[in-house]
């Protein structure tokens, strides 16, 4: 009987570990909000641009591509900065005016 349970205690320890990170990438993925993202994105933005940038500059629209949540555009027409959001509110790149991408992947 001892034996079994050493046999199987390592298995339940990683299959319990696995169940707690499923848990809390999922708690992360459904308790990110919209504007929860797009208000750290403005305030990175503002940071980024100074006294001349506004929180009302930006604004967010649904990613096209697979693997992204949200693109947040911020910055006046022609001179956009475009954040790319994953679904658990996480920064993968940045698409500045002139074409100076920068990848945070």
């Amino acid at each position: 009987m001892k034996q079994r349970r050493l046999i199987f205690a390592p298995i339940a320890a990683v299959i319990a570990g696995v169940a707690g990170i499923g848990l809390l990438l999922g708690w992360r993925a459904v308790s990110t909000t919209e504007s929860e993202v797009i208000e750290r994105i403005a305030a990175r933005y503002m940071d980024e641009r100074g006294a001349e940038a506004r929180r009302s500059d930006c604004r967010a629209q649904p990613a096209r591509s697979d693997g992204l949540w949200l693109v947040v555009i911020c910055g006046p027409e022609r001179r956009e900065y475009a954040y790319f959001v994953d679904r658990y509110g996480r920064l993968t790149h940045t698409s500045r005016p002139g074409g100076d991408p920068e990848n945070r992947t």
